[in-house]
């Protein structure tokens, strides 16, 4: 897709976030799997409905574009499930593992928050409907409420 026009950028961006939600569907019950302590893979498992949700919101703005949802790949997603996958093929020690399961969680939402920034920011120019902001809106609210949780395990394991 070539980008020429805020629209383009904005579909694009709509579909790059589409394509890393349905992989954290994944990418978070791996990392589920690969956590050493219960706290850490409920987190992730806990995580799952937040998803799904999150996956109907862009459906909604889609079919509010009129358009069908289309999901396109990114090569920093790709990075991330990459890293995910170096993780949970390793044998580290359970405070490590953790940390490493952490900190790949905490590289995803960050991915996500900047992607709805850069979605939010667009479809201001856009003048899109109050709906699909308010849809944006909310995934990015759950995902930097996810990292924040995910922040304050990390320092809270820092401290013991």
């Amino acid at each position: 897709m070539t980008t020429t026009t805020p629209t383009d950028l904005f579909e694009r961006e709509l579909q790059k976030l589409y394509h890393a939600e349905l992989e954290i569907l994944d990418l978070h019950a791996d990392l589920a799997e690969a956590a050493a302590s219960d706290e850490v893979e409920a987190l992730f498992t806990d995580h799952e409905a937040d998803t799904v949700e999150q996956i109907h919101r862009i459906e909604r703005i889609f079919d509010e574009l009129g358009e069908k949802p289309q999901a396109s790949g990114s090569p920093v997603m790709e990075g991330i499930l990459a890293e995910k996958d170096q993780i949970v093929s390793t044998n580290a020690p359970p405070e490590l593992r953790d940390l490493d399961v952490l900190s790949t969680g905490m590289m995803n939402e960050r991915f996500e928050i900047t992607v709805l920034d850069r979605l939010l920011l667009v479809a201001a120019d856009l003048d899109v409907t109050d709906e699909i902001t308010t849809e944006l809106a909310a995934n990015r609210q759950e995902a930097k409420a996810a990292l924040t949780e995910m922040k304050a395990i990390v320092e809270r394991r820092r401290l013991e």
